[in-house]
């Protein structure tokens, strides 16, 4: 190839990443994973499986310690290397051949250790306390970087991945293969407790969104009901340890620590926290779904990882509180307030604060007459915030600037009452007048 059709060629791959990029986005990205099915599989797919994420555990660790003599740098490692060393059993170095690591998952590893080193070099010039990149125990996931050459989809039922020899038959495919207009971006090879999965990210046409309910609701976060709705609404959504969980975690204890019952009996542990993830995921995506139905969402931005500290760590563990919040975040419609708004604490009848008020006081209630529950109570202040556009998203508000911002809405608020009441009364004066002028004649 002359210099002048390299050049050519580079130009048109710079133009045709361009265009994708401006096509991609005015789509819609999602994310939807496929399970391979284990017992379907051949035993050399099986060896390949397993030896694979073995192969890139083998060259993460060869890599870092590669990169330990000063002239080595991590982009610059030669990806079509394909013997390297490993420490074995006795901690000796052993010669090993990658086998079934594909030139591509390799070259996804190598700019991903990069990239992280780059993080860490950012965040320690900018004064912060940073580590280095370990030696890696596990590898949970490798890139398949670019469809059609790092994983093909064979069918609805098979997908061949690069370097692992024959298709895989996996489950879960029927959930996305037929969407008109989609279009496949990277995937990746997934290794959890409860088997092997692959995870596509997709581009599809946006499609026109249902109808939303017309209404602005808040919702408040909490330990012991863990949503409650403007409208008067709780719904708790708690998932707690399984007695399973807490019967295979007192077996695990009794094993010898190293020995090969002790390791199954650990699978068997992540397997069960696997269904507990995945009951939470669940649950979660069906809370944001309902949520989302609404025109305007607003929620505080409450501090989850302080919870902890105040004695509600099992049920902020046991909740989905930071999944919710964090799909919630990712919405349009969702509106955030700051975390120093006095949801609780203000009477937005009269401006009274009412910083007495304690944890463990669930009803919430004011010299001017309100008296209601607390939480309700908060999640009508948010609307209420809301609408008058006081502490909207994350600003951070003095005590003495958010007194002013509340009087001068309460104040707003009232002249406006006033001023609709005054038409009122003139709209029924003029009419009791017209009526006495009718009498008359």
């Amino acid at each position: 190839m002359t210099e002048q059709e390299r050049l050519e060629k580079n130009k048109r791959i710079a133009e045709s990443k361009r265009s994708t990029i401006e096509r991609h986005s005015n789509m819609l990205v999602k994310t939807f994973d496929v399970k391979i099915q284990w017992n379907a599989c051949s035993k050399v797919q099986k060896e390949a499986l397993e030896r694979v994420f073995l192969e890139q555990k083998w060259l993460k660790n060869y890599i870092l310690n590669w990169s330990r003599v000063p002239e080595n740098k991590i982009n610059k490692f030669d990806t079509k290397q394909k013997t390297i060393t490993k420490k074995n059993a006795k901690m000796e170095n052993e010669e090993v051949t990658l086998k079934y690591l594909s030139s591509q998952a390799k070259m996804a590893l190598v700019g991903q250790m990069y990239s992280n080193i780059k993080t860490l070099h950012t965040l320690k010039s900018k004064g912060k306390k940073v580590g280095h990149l370990k030696y890696s125990k596990e590898e949970t996931a490798i890139s398949l970087v670019q469809p059609g050459i790092s994983y093909q989809i064979k069918s609805s039922k098979r997908v061949k991945i690069q370097g692992l020899g024959k298709a895989f038959p996996v489950n879960g495919m029927k959930q996305f293969i037929n969407i008109p207009g989609l279009e496949y971006a990277n995937a990746r090879l997934i290794h959890r407790a409860t088997g092997y999965y692959i995870q596509f990210v997709t581009y599809q046409p946006k499609t026109q969104s249902k109808e939303k309910i017309k209404e602005t609701i808040g919702i408040d976060f909490g330990c012991s009901t863990a949503f409650t709705l403007s409208n008067g609404e709780k719904i708790s959504a708690n998932v707690p340890e399984s007695e399973r969980l807490k019967k295979l975690q007192k077996q695990q204890a009794k094993k010898t620590k190293g020995s090969k019952n002790f390791q199954r009996a650990v699978k068997k542990v992540r397997k069960e926290y696997q269904k507990i993830t995945n009951r939470k995921n669940d649950l979660a995506n069906k809370l944001v779904a309902k949520f989302s139905k609404y025109e305007t969402v607003v929620i505080q931005d409450e501090q989850l990882h302080n919870w902890h500290k105040g004695g509600h760590g099992k049920a902020v563990q046991h909740s989905v509180l930071g999944r919710v919040k964090t799909k919630l975040l990712q919405n349009p419609n969702t509106v955030v307030l700051g975390k120093t708004v006095p949801t609780t604490k203000l009477c937005t009848k009269c401006g009274v604060w009412h910083d007495e008020i304690k944890v463990w006081n669930r009803v919430f209630k004011c010299d001017c007459g309100v008296e209601m529950d607390r939480d309700i109570h908060a999640a009508q202040n948010m609307v209420w915030f809301y609408e008058n556009n006081v502490g909207v998203e994350r600003t951070k508000v003095k005590r003495v600037e958010m007194e002013s911002l509340v009087s001068r809405a309460l104040a707003l608020e009232s002249s406006e009452k006033s001023q609709e009441t005054f038409t009122k009364a003139k709209h029924t004066s003029g009419k009791h007048e017209a009526v006495e002028t009718l009498v008359s004649q």
